[in-house]
């Protein structure tokens, strides 16, 4: 746990690491972002020398102190420039662990000031060097900054870059009036392109100058509504006929690379913000004044946006997740033309829709249709490069919508997920739930197969009984991909989060191939998703879940990845380690008088042939001390020394 003196409103993991290795966490507060590097190889710590005394002059007789104050306006103070921030120092290995605490510290931490409560962190898709295609590249800045955006209590969205290398602990301890603190710029969108209310969520991405830079359509035109609908209804539009330029021909006249900020808002029934920024080579570089990209109006007030997981030059790398707790999910690609057949003129439309199933009326009177509602989406995440939606709803049902079919046969209905399954192991989350609920699928609910996850459900209830009759209001999805090296799909662990409980799927296309040959109208979580236990909230509620990155032979070990929580007031590190339990005690002592034996046998080699160093000589002295009985070295064949013990 990593305790603070404020309360988290978000966090979040940046996907590129530090210079020496640190993994660099970025956290929302009352105040302003906090930054931690998280591993790596340490900052070397420097002695600072001590300061000399001042030196008074020297006393005469007849003489005393006085103090001259020269007065002239006509005279100016002059200006010093600004000394450099200090460079890092690092040590030359990674940070030994220890073992007792088996896991990677925190080597550094700073706290940013923006004189405003940051809610929201969105960061962007930086691919490695190893996931990159022969002639694909990535802005320059990715390699040597922090880029990410903030939406704030004050109605501001600011986009922050901050250097990538830890700053030393003397850049800390610089006066708090300087410009810039450890080397941070802020780029602050006015009011007057911006939000008049709290922005209710950012997500950013980044794409090529090349791209069209289309007129921002009319709000009310870009409403979402009546006939919007109907064409959307079978989520599967998509503008693939004529469009500008492609990217191989738009490069010849346009370079470099722009970033694309998105926001949104419950003002006037809800409103979706674009920017567009020039990203050179270390600096975020705003037009003068800042101009608005495109605004879009909503139907209903999103609950939630994210731009695609896939990267430029993939054609959906600029369409934006639009979710609302309506139950409706759209896609809005502000680089698609507003009709299908235009070549040229305003861009941005929407391009898919999705709805979910609507809930089952609980009580026993009927209720009119009109009265109906669907269910509430709490979270979604692209999965799959894109291609796919993974979204979590109020009643702890979640799947999957194919935003592109490959297979010919599939449904049409917006409505219908291509996966589905259900997490939430109370019976108040379940029961009542109508048609979707794992009870009405299947008779088999009272049949349930006794396994220890199903006796501690049993057990808790019976003695401890049920703590709440409503449904979790809260809950999260996250995505982490891991790129094949032999060029198949990449994996990527799914964390599920809901109201209290956490689960975890490790690889969702071998959940998905598996779920598909499965019985599903099992009442019990499909194979593969495994619940977290254990994890020390201390009566806090979880804000959000993010995971951090992991390596191809921790994967092929089966080691899953370590899991970063944000509750009200503290972090939680979830990380699996392999310490050695009691039941192993015995075995571990067999081991290690094995190789303890091996040594021994090894010293006692070298020492026959006269190649036995000083601490190999140590190291069998120690182990003639600790026998208590006679010992023999033998430095050759014919030749015996004897020791005798103390």
């Amino acid at each position: 746990r990593y305790e603070l003196p404020q309360r988290v409103d978000v966090s979040a993991i940046y996907p590129v690491k530090a210079p020496n290795g640190s993994t660099i966490i970025l956290y929302g507060s009352e105040n302003g972002v906090g930054i931690l590097w998280r591993g790596g190889r340490p900052l070397k710590q420097t002695v600072s020398a001590p300061k000399a005394p001042v030196k008074q002059p020297p006393k005469v007789n007849g003489t005393k102190n006085a103090i001259v104050i020269i007065d002239s306006d006509d005279d100016e103070p002059a200006k010093t420039a600004p000394a450099p921030a200090p460079k890092a120092e690092f040590e030359e290995e990674d940070e030994e662990l220890d073992p007792d605490r088996p896991y990677p510290s925190i080597i550094q931490q700073v706290r940013l000031p923006l004189d405003t409560e940051v809610l929201h962190i969105a960061v962007p898709q930086v691919p490695t060097a190893a996931e990159l295609l022969p002639g694909e590249e990535t802005p320059l800045i990715f390699k040597e900054k922090l880029v990410f955006a903030v939406a704030c209590a004050d109605f501001t969205v600011r986009i922050i870059t901050l250097p990538l290398s830890p700053p030393p602990s003397a850049a800390k301890e610089r006066p708090s009036n300087s410009k810039s603190l450890f080397g941070e710029e802020v780029v602050k969108i006015p009011t007057y392109v911006g939000h008049q209310t709290i922005p209710s969520g950012v997500s950013i991405t980044w794409t090529s100058k090349a791209e069209p830079r289309g007129v921002a359509p009319p709000e009310d035109a870009m409403e979402v509504d009546g006939d919007e609908d109907k064409a959307l209804a079978s989520g599967r539009r998509s503008p693939k006929k004529k469009r500008a330029p492609s990217h191989s021909e738009a490069e010849k006249d346009a370079k470099g690379f722009d970033l694309l900020v998105a926001s949104h808002s419950a003002e006037l029934g809800g409103l979706l913000k674009i920017w567009r920024f020039a990203l050179a080579e270390t600096p975020v570089e705003p037009t003068n004044p800042i101009s608005l990209y495109q605004t879009v109006t909503l139907s209903k007030p999103a609950s939630k946006i994210a731009f695609n997981t896939a990267q430029f030059p993939k054609r959906r790398h600029s369409q934006l997740l639009i979710t609302d707790l309506a139950g409706t999910a759209r896609i809005y690609d502000p680089f698609a033309p507003r009709k299908r057949n235009a070549s040229s003129g305003p861009t941005g439309a929407f391009v898919a829709l999705f709805k979910t199933q609507f809930e089952t009326n609980k009580a026993s009177v009927p209720s009119a249709p009109v009265l109906a509602s669907r269910k509430p989406i709490l979270d979604a995440a692209w999965v799959s490069d894109g291609h796919s939606i993974l979204a979590l709803l109020a009643d702890g049902e979640w799947g999957i919508w194919d935003v592109k079919q490959a297979d010919s046969n599939a449904h049409t209905d917006p409505s219908v997920f291509s996966l589905r399954n259900f997490v939430g192991t109370s019976e108040t989350d379940k029961s009542g739930s109508g048609a979707s609920s794992p009870k009405s699928r299947s008779s088999r609910s009272s049949l349930v197969p006794m396994t220890p996850n199903t006796r501690r459900r049993k057990e808790e209830t019976l003695f401890q009984g049920s703590s709440s009759t409503t449904i979790p209001t809260r809950g999260g999805v996250t995505v982490a991909s891991l790129a094949s090296s032999s060029g198949e799909a990449a994996e990527e662990s799914v964390i599920i989060w809901y109201g209290k409980e956490v689960y975890r799927l490790a690889d969702l296309a071998k959940f998905r191939a598996r779920a598909a040959t499965s019985n599903a109208s099992s009442p019990l979580p499909g194979p593969g998703l495994a619940q977290v236990h254990d994890i020390p909230l201390l009566g806090e509620s979880i804000v959000s879940a993010t995971q951090f990155d992991t390596t191809r032979r921790e994967a092929r070990m089966a080691i899953p990845r370590d899991i970063l929580f944000s509750a009200e007031h503290r972090l939680i590190i979830s990380t699996t380690t392999n310490r050695p339990t009691e039941r192993d005690a015995p075995a571990r002592v067999a081991r290690e008088d094995v190789e303890e034996e091996d040594a021994r046998r090894g010293d006692q080699a070298l020492l026959s042939r006269g190649e036995l160093g000083i601490d190999g000589m140590q190291r069998m002295l120690n182990n003639m001390g600790r026998s208590g009985s006679q010992n023999t070295l033998t430095l050759g064949n014919p030749r015996k020394v004897l020791f005798a013990p103390s």
